[in-house]
């Protein structure tokens, strides 16, 4: 049987934490923070990724709490 790829309301720490860095490009955006990129500008340069996606997946991680706009 394949396994669905929607983790939400799942028993399990992993799958809730796949609910929300899952999806591309949200874990380059904070591997990116984590080594000190800090201006959405050059976050999306540095990635080059389209500016739609990054304004959604910044505040999918900061809805989640996984990061903090400041």
């Amino acid at each position: 049987m394949a396994l669905g790829r929607d983790y939400e309301g799942q028993n399990c720490s992993l799958a809730r934490a796949l609910e929300v860095v899952g999806e591309r490009w949200t874990i380059l955006v904070l591997r990116d923070l984590f080594f000190g990129v800090r201006r959405f500008t050059d976050l999306q340069a540095h990635l080059d990724i389209p500016r739609a996606v990054l304004t959604d997946r910044l505040t999918r991680l900061v809805d989640a709490g996984v990061v903090t706009r400041t």
